[in-house]
């Protein structure tokens, strides 16, 4: 399916990702667009770690409608407003949550803060790049 490259001549890896896959015999690919914080009926989830839980809940929808699952996640884009102060704890409940979502998996990842999303409301935005292997 996929080679995880970790080398060790490379600052080591913090948190669950990986800093290359490497991936043959692709059947197809899913680009994700940014997913928020926001349910179907636009409700924005109160405070950051809420709105990572549905934004990832949002991601996993748009790969089940394409019949796809967290383990198909090559990469994911991370977007924090600059607002957010990522504290220690903050950082771990925020690697939980996204362990919950991609389990063992290690996709590779950039974290990134941004001076604003496109609702002064959100605090997080994630896109993603699946991927579905031939068999």
């Amino acid at each position: 399916m996929f080679k995880i490259h970790n080398p060790s001549d490379v600052l080591p890896v913090v948190g669950p990702l990986s800093w290359g896959l490497e991936f043959q015999r692709v059947r197809r690919f899913l680009y994700i667009s940014g997913q928020v914080g926001a349910s179907v009926d636009g409700r924005v989830g109160d405070g950051l770690l809420e709105q990572v839980k549905l934004a990832f809940d949002n991601v996993g929808r748009v790969l089940r409608s394409a019949g796809l699952a967290p383990q198909h996640v090559v990469r994911t884009g991370l977007y924090f407003t600059r607002h957010v102060e990522m504290t220690e704890k903050l950082q771990v409940d925020f690697n939980l949550l996204r362990t919950d979502f991609l389990g063992d998996h290690r996709a590779t990842s950039t974290f990134l803060y941004v001076h604003a999303l496109a609702d002064p409301r959100w605090l997080f935005e994630v896109d993603a790049i699946a991927v579905d292997f031939e068999s």
